[in-house]
């Protein structure tokens, strides 16, 4: 394997996958590229003429300007396609800064320089904002959870390599042209963010397309699902509280390098003019080195870190760590204030929320609803991310300029704002998980109808076991598979000649079809020791109905004798398969007992109907068994995917296909029936109806619906549970999907040990050791 090819294993990237991450990372980089050397030459054209103490009202003016932009931007990223969208901002952009540029170039100037730094100020804070806000809303767009889950990180990396060279690279420009000169590259960056977008596949730039169309709903209606959904409103707070804390830390290490890079021009002896492009030029080089080496830290965090806290920790804790970092390096800026731990605090702020902040950020959309995403997430990430910028400096400009307390005191703000993150990041752990489970039983439920518009039944579910088609092989072998007939079963007497009236009893032990069927509707009067010639019936397909719904009348009583024939390997296979039938219509704690005492048998068809049994009580709340049931539903869920992985997709049913309501259609699969029966059993023990949704999202060809159901189903799934399953339903790469393989060996040999399940004849058994014995081992 090349290097290139190990890289991108450890990254667990899939070749369908590598054209739209390299675009998006690329999108990325110059995206932040465009806010760092904007934001260090904003910065650096404002103090040059302006003292920090004025930057709230900067601020403030922001919020004015950008208030109907964001307005009209989110309308049209609804209504229109967002490609388009972001072509018209990029466009818009480019021309403002060409002419501010421009106009202060020429001889005059006719814009006033302390003018041109606001307008500079004000365009780009308003551009950074849409244009961050629009690229990833259609990232969001093009990735399903599961891809956004792995690979957000990388393309957060992305960004933080563009904040690394951009930052780096303005410290070394600044040495050879003035600020000014650099307002070109803003323009080049754009047109290159701009370029990856068109460059997107439309297939993917399509995906939710859809759903945003069909929004017809006006503002006010829109406002109100925005601020009456819970999982919006804990983003929303997080954000402001960030945008909040994040203002404050940033202002503190501003007014720092203001003071210092005053005193050193001052010691200079640079007055005027050489003093206002000295001091410009100082603060702009600290700032981008500044931005350079925490996107560099940055960037080391995304690639090597953020994924595997991500995953491992999961969404609440991986909030947790900035307002952790926060918390703590304000404490220690309270002791020890000044330039070194300012430097340190930002530095952690700017790290961590451009790296694993900014991940699991993007990642909590990935739930919401295409149309609600789209018209929610501009507003959030430009209208109430400036609010958070509003209260900060809020909070400077009442501190500092009108009460002149000590700059270093605001840090506790920032402790007060990062103990509430905190506890709105364990709040949106557990919102995230519920979003995660309303959008798939949604999805789900839509997603039903896909078969009829033409389902790929391609066999998603065989390509991951085995690699083989069993068929195949075994006729190779000499063996055949075809499934007995159901078993004929023989009256258990002869009719009896007396003429006098009969018992129901003596009805029933008859065997006579005349007086079978008056006997069967009088089962209150049956005995014990009529169930032996009772339950045989089960087996006659002529009289299954009538048998089933008298031995379930005859009630708790049969229940010993049905559990004994149910739970013995050696009884009737017929019998056997269809006594669950009977217990999941009796009323009483003992029916289920006998169930779930079953759920270990051996036979695939009796664990089958056992677990639609107990299913079809759960559905109409029927008497459940005492005890710690759920233990022995998840021992039988781990004996299923334990013992049955090599023989899946040879599962058959003898009997007619039930439908219990779990499955809406079946779509042919190889392995169908096994996935259905571990879904089943997982629907007993976890929520019904969304395992129910995860089921469809699983084998119905929709790669957004399989996606939350496969991250579904990583939150609530035991580790164990979870590794033995996904070989079979998971995303896996190309390296571990090979490692899944098995040798054929181990496969026939699995097919050996499951006796008559599969084979009727001792023949075949041999037939099949032969074959064992014969064939050499070779990878499947």
């Amino acid at each position: 394997m090349t290097a290139g090819g190990r890289l991108a294993e450890w990254l667990d990237i899939r070749a369908s996958e590598f054209r739209i991450l390299v675009l998006s990372v690329l999108g990325a980089f110059f995206i932040m590229g465009f806010a760092v050397m904007a934001g260090a030459l904003r910065e650096a054209f404002y103090l040059a003429y302006f003292g920090s103490d004025t930057l709230p009202y900067i601020l403030y003016a922001g919020l004015v300007v950008g208030l109907p932009a964001v307005a009209v931007f989110s309308r049209l990223m609804v209504s229109r396609v967002p490609r388009m969208v972001m072509r018209s901002v990029v466009a818009v952009s480019c021309a403002g800064l060409l002419v501010v540029y421009v106009l202060v170039l020429l001889p005059g100037p006719p814009l006033d320089s302390r003018l041109a730094s606001v307008v500079f100020y004000l365009w780009t804070v308003v551009a950074a904002l849409l244009l961050t806000s629009g690229f990833w809303i259609i990232v969001s767009d093009v990735f399903a959870v599961r891809e956004a889950k792995r690979l957000f990180g990388l393309i957060s990396a992305g960004g933080a390599a563009g904040t690394l060279v951009t930052g780096v690279s303005l410290s070394m420009l600044l040495t050879r042209f003035q600020p000014v000169h650099l307002v070109p590259l803003l323009i080049a960056f754009l047109g290159l963010a701009q370029l990856t977008l068109e460059l997107m596949p439309r297939d993917r730039l399509r995906r939710g397309r859809s759903e945003a169309a069909r929004d017809t709903r006006g503002r006010l209606e829109s406002l109100r699902t925005l601020t009456s959904n819970r999982h919006l409103r804990l983003i929303a707070g997080i954000v402001l509280l960030a945008s909040a804390a994040s203002y404050i830390v940033s202002w503190q290490l501003l007014d720092a390098i203001q003071t210092t890079a005053a005193a050193e021009v001052a010691r200079a002896g640079l007055v005027g003019e050489a003093s206002v492009d000295a001091l410009s030029t100082r603060i702009a080089s600290f700032m981008g080195a500044f931005r350079g080496w925490t996107g560099g830290l940055a960037f080391i965090i995304q690639v090597f870190v953020a994924g595997r806290i991500l995953s491992g920790a999961g969404v609440a804790w991986s909030l947790a760590l900035l307002p952790l970092a926060l918390l703590f390096g304000s404490a220690g800026m309270l002791i020890f204030p000044g330039l070194v731990m300012a430097t340190l605090v930002r530095g952690a702020d700017n790290t961590l929320g451009k790296s694993v902040h900014r991940t699991v950020a993007e990642l909590l959309w990935i739930p919401v609803a295409p149309a609600l995403r789209r018209r929610a997430k501009a507003f959030i990430d430009s209208m109430v991310d400036s609010a958070g910028d509003g209260l900060g400096a809020l909070v400077v400009l009442l501190w500092v300029s009108l009460f002149h307390f000590p700059t270093h005191l605001l840090s506790v703000f920032v402790i007060g704002a990062a103990i509430a993150m905190l506890a709105l990041s364990r709040a949106m752990g557990r919102q995230y998980f519920v979003t995660l489970r309303q959008r798939l039983e949604r999805s789900g439920n839509d997603a039903e109808v896909l078969e009829e518009v033409g389902l790929n039944r391609v066999d998603r579910l065989g390509a991951t076991l085995t690699r083989l088609d069993i068929t195949r092989v075994l006729e190779t072998a000499g063996l055949r598979l075809d499934l007995p007939e159901p078993d004929a079963a023989t009256p258990p007497g002869r009719p009896m000649p007396d003429r006098r009236a009969l018992t129901p009893s003596e009805m029933l032990r008859s065997g006579d079809p005349s007086h079978l069927g008056r006997a069967l509707e009088s089962p209150e009067a049956w005995t014990e020791e009529d169930l032996p010639y009772a339950v045989p019936l089960l087996a006659r397909d002529a009289w299954l109905g009538p048998v089933v719904r008298a031995l379930a009348e005859y009630g708790v009583k049969g229940v010993p004798y049905l559990r004994v024939i149910l739970t013995d390997e050696s009884a009737d296979f017929v019998l056997r398969r269809r006594i669950p039938g009977v217990l999941a219509r009796i009323e009483h704690p003992d029916a289920d007992r006998a169930l779930i005492d079953a759920l270990g048998a051996g036979r695939f068809e009796v664990r089958y109907r056992v677990a639609l049994g107990l299913y079809r009580r759960r559905l109409h709340s029927i008497a459940e068994s005492g005890g710690a049931w759920e233990n022995e539903v998840w021992a039988a869920i781990r004996e299923q995917l334990n013992r049955e992985r090599a023989v899946w997709e040879l599962a058959r049913l003898l009997d007619a296909e039930a439908d219990d309501g779990f499955v809406e259609r079946r779509v042919g699969l190889r392995g169908e029936l096994s996935l259905e029966h571990t879904f089943r059993l997982l629907s007993l023990v976890l929520d019904r109806d969304t395992m129910r949704a995860a089921y469809h999202g699983i084998i119905l060809n929709d790669p957004e619906l399989k996606s939350f159901a496969l991250e579904y189903l990583e939150q609530v799934l035991p580790s164990d549970v979870r590794n033995r399953l996904w070989p079979v339903i998971g995303d896996l790469s190309a390296s571990a999907e090979q490692r899944a393989r098995r040798d054929l060996d181990d496969v026939v040999a699995d097919l050996l040990q499951t006796g008559a399940t599969l084979f009727g004849s001792q023949e075949d058994r041999e037939a099949l050791q032969r074959y064992l014995d014969e064939t050499p081992g070779s990878e499947t």
